[in-house]
């Protein structure tokens, strides 16, 4: 299994919060406010990728889904304290 990691620039609320919630549905936690990650099968990552391109098509924004070995994901380097808080399942921002 990889690691899939979500990132997003989306200026219309309602749809970044559909993206949001679609990211959690399919199993992926918050990392930063227009990121997500988590280990996730590739047959659950199609799935998920089909979801965001109906959300986006046609619509203003981007969205980047990266598939990251383990190796790679234990090189990861987080400098600095998360802007939001986590209170049980949900993320306060």
């Amino acid at each position: 299994m990889y690691y899939t990691l979500v990132i997003y620039d989306i200026p219309d609320d309602n749809l970044r919060n559909k993206v949001s919630d679609a990211c959690k549905r399919f199993g992926l936690e918050a990392l930063q406010r227009s990121a997500y990650g988590g280990y996730i099968s590739s047959g659950i990552r199609k799935e998920l990728i089909s979801v965001l391109e109906r959300l986006m098509k046609r619509n203003e924004g981007n969205v980047k889904i990266f598939v990251i070995c383990k190796y790679d994901v234990k090189r990861l380097i987080d400098i600095g304290e998360p802007v939001f808080e986590k209170k049980g399942k949900e993320f306060l921002v």
